[in-house]
């Protein structure tokens, strides 16, 4: 008897406890967040709110009212199956002094249609407000991108806010509240750094557009154009747009649009670079179905907008893609440069696959996932930018090659008669400018038919190239040059240098000619090959054509070699003719 007394007892705690449990579970689960205020400060950039989706976008504000709403941050991105949420927002002030305070919706400029409702315990209506950015309605109202609405509360006062939230895309809520004070400054900071990002891609297009105009380089202008757009969607997506320059409606759309327009400057860049027409034919091919998805995404957002953007996502996941593709085919290739191009678009995917996440609602909304565009496209924009600054380098590479080929002469490898020419021009302009020395030799090889007749042209092609390398190895000064003005012919220009010297120098050059013992059986003044030199050297008073400087050296060969060649004649502009100044 005892026993069964004591089991209906723990029988009777047991339901007990299970009936609390059940009616704290019910509490809780019918329980509101409410946002109560008690300092004396109110900067509230992370709370909790309610929130309900309104999947027939028609419910009235009485039936809202009878939901049960959802607990959730004041940061959320709900994807593109809650058009129309309601958020609700119980506030509930503690101190003893009223307060004002500002419910902030960043991204009000991206909604169809916002509403602001405030209600009293009692559920009277206090205040209301409503704002289309995309029919300009209420448009003066907003503080720029965002919308303020002002709630007061008396001491110990509670408000319920409602807020109808309708987006024709993806569902964005990010709300805050704050006081006055802080209400100004966040005006003022929460947009600066899309100014900075965009300064930055700005900057980087018109100096790449520049680049374009002066070189006529396709590439450097498919990458500015890419730069622009990424940077106006970015403007418009992030609200600099809205905020600063107070633009609604929709033309607004149209900006936005500009990420559907970026992807294909991207890819005519890359068929640009790595000339794929020409060379990769099925990448070629990958990137040109890139282009006309998206133009043909792009001209139907002109009719439908929205569904336009919807479809955008899920074409992107096809350019990341087809990019990543093309990328490693053409590193499997060793294409020059695609390693950075790979690099970059890694980056740009991580980021455009965190940011589709995001707008999707699969991960936290926070400031790296809700402004992944942005930050990937930076980070892509500046890889990208070393891939054009490392093209740069390899086309004046390229240019310095072919410039070469045109003024060398290829058996010498010395500058050829016509840079001569050009060269002899520009340096009397620097004697003219500055009165430095400028001194000019005309160099021939003695009976130099004699020694290919005796030891043929191939040989006669050896010596040539060794009196070259002659020299190129005793030019004294940074700017002086040695030319193959002929068959056997060559010429020296000494910059800076003293009369003196150049005697010098000529000096230099007969001995070191000779002294690679190229054999000469036929030469009749040494038993070595050896040259002839005419000198002419300018002075500060009488100044000469180029081509006349050019005669006067080359009478001062005719000199020597009438003399007995292998010696330096000097031409003396006092005297009108050559003279011998050196024989050996």
């Amino acid at each position: 008897m005892l026993r069964t007394t004591n089991l209906e007892k723990e029988r009777e705690v047991l339901i007990k406890k299970v009936c609390l449990f059940l009616f704290l579970s019910t509490v809780m689960l019918y329980a509101e967040a409410v946002v109560r205020i008690t300092g004396e400060s109110v900067n509230l950039n992370t709370f909790t709110l309610n929130y309900f989706i309104d999947h027939s976008e028609k419910m009235s504000l009485e039936s809202i009212k009878k939901e049960t709403f959802i607990e959730g941050p004041n940061r959320l991105s709900l994807g593109i199956n809650a058009h129309t949420t309601w958020v609700k927002i119980i506030l509930e002030n503690k101190t003893e002094e009223p307060k004002t305070l500002f419910i902030q919706d960043i991204y009000v400029f991206h909604s169809s249609n916002t509403t602001f409702y405030a209600f009293d315990e009692e559920e009277r209506l206090l205040d209301t407000i409503s704002f289309q950015p995309r029919n300009c309605v209420n448009t003066d109202l907003l503080e720029g991108a965002v919308a303020s609405f002002k709630v007061k509360l008396e001491a110990h006062e509670k408000q319920t806010v409602y807020i109808r939230s309708k987006f024709l895309a993806y569902q964005i809520i990010d709300l805050r509240i704050l006081d006055d004070k802080h209400a100004k400054e966040n005006l003022v900071h929460t947009f600066m750094w899309v100014i900075a990002l965009t300064s930055v891609l700005i900057t980087l297009a018109g100096y790449y557009l520049i680049l374009f105009l002066f070189s006529r380089h396709r590439e450097y202008l498919y990458y500015s154009l890419y730069l622009i757009s990424s940077s106006v969607f970015i403007a418009y997506s992030y609200g600099m747009v809205s905020h600063y320059f107070h633009l609604y409606g929709k033309i607004t759309l149209y900006l936005n649009a500009t990420v559907i327009v970026a992807p294909i400057f991207l890819a005519l860049f890359v068929k640009s670079v790595f000339n794929t027409s020409a060379k990769h034919t099925k990448e070629n091919f990958m990137l040109n179905s890139l282009i006309t998805v998206f133009g043909v995404t792009y001209i139907y957002s002109f009719f439908d907008y929205y569904r336009a953007i919807e479809v955008t996502s899920f074409i992107y996941i096809y350019m990341l893609v087809v990019m990543l593709g093309v990328a490693l085919s053409l590193l499997i290739k060793k294409v020059p440069l695609v390693k950075y191009f790979l690099v970059a678009h890694i980056f740009y995917i991580i980021f455009s696959s965190i940011a589709l996440m995001h707008y999707n609602n699969i991960i936290a909304f926070n400031f790296l996932t809700s402004h992944a565009i942005a930050i990937g496209t930076m980070i892509e924009a500046l890889l990208l930018a070393i891939l054009v600054s490392h093209r740069i380098k390899i086309l004046e590479e390229a240019n310095q090659r072919k410039d070469a080929i045109l003024l060398t002469d290829t058996m010498t490898t010395l500058y050829n008669k016509s840079y001569f020419e050009q060269m002899l021009q520009k340096q009397l302009k620097v004697h003219r400018d500055t009165k430095k020395t400028l001194g000019l030799f005309v160099i021939d090889i003695d009976y130099f038919k004699q020694y290919n007749d005796t030891y043929g042209h191939i040989s006669g092609d050896v010596a040539l190239r060794a009196v070259a390398n002659v020299l190129k190895n005793v030019l004294e000064h940074p700017d002086d040059m040695a030319f193959r003005i002929g068959g056997e012919e060559f010429a020296v220009i000494c910059t800076n240098t003293s009369p003196q010297k150049l005697s010098v120098y000529a000096e230099k050059i007969l001995k070191s000619i000779e002294s690679l013992k190229i054999e000469h059986k036929r030469s009749k003044i040494s038993k070595y090959l050896t040259v002839s030199i005419g000198m002419y050297c300018t002075d500060e008073l009488i100044l000469k054509n180029a081509k006349q400087i050019y005669l006067y050296a080359d009478d001062a060969l005719y000199r020597a070699k009438k003399e007995g060649r292998n010696r330096v004649s000097k031409y003396d502009i006092r005297e009108g003719n050559p003279s011998l100044r050196l024989s050996i």
